[in-house]
């Protein structure tokens, strides 16, 4: 599941607009605002949650936010799938064993102990 960053994680407004590198018209027309509101903004420092988080994920803090994030699922999902190869190598080998004690004894009885796997 995502979540976004807390305002008290995220980089200064100030920081995140030096950091895009973009006009303020630029800037503008990715967030469908006017020059006007993005230079009020810069000036005052702050603007609100929606738009600091819409640059955020922009800069690059929320570039390597992203590739930690997806670099963590990734290790993780990795590691799951090594886990059920594991298990599955298990179940395979106590199947194997169980096949070779029903082909021994062909005349048991149907509830003979032969599924006592360890």
């Amino acid at each position: 599941m995502f979540r976004a960053p807390y305002p008290a994680h995220l980089p200064h407004l100030r920081y995140i607009l030096d950091d895009l590198r973009y006009s303020d018209a630029q800037l503008a027309r990715l967030l469908d605002l006017k020059p006007s509101t993005i230079k009020k903004y810069r000036r005052e420092g702050q603007a609100p949650r929606a738009v600091h988080l819409a640059l955020f994920w922009e800069s690059r803090w929320g570039i390597s936010t992203i590739d930690a994030i997806a670099f963590n699922h990734a290790a993780g999902n990795y590691a799951l799938a090594e886990s059920l190869k594991r298990k599955n190598a298990k179940l395979v080998k106590q199947i194997l064993t169980m096949e070779k004690e029903l082909a021994r004894h062909k005349t048991a009885s149907a509830n003979a102990p032969i599924f006592q796997i360890g």
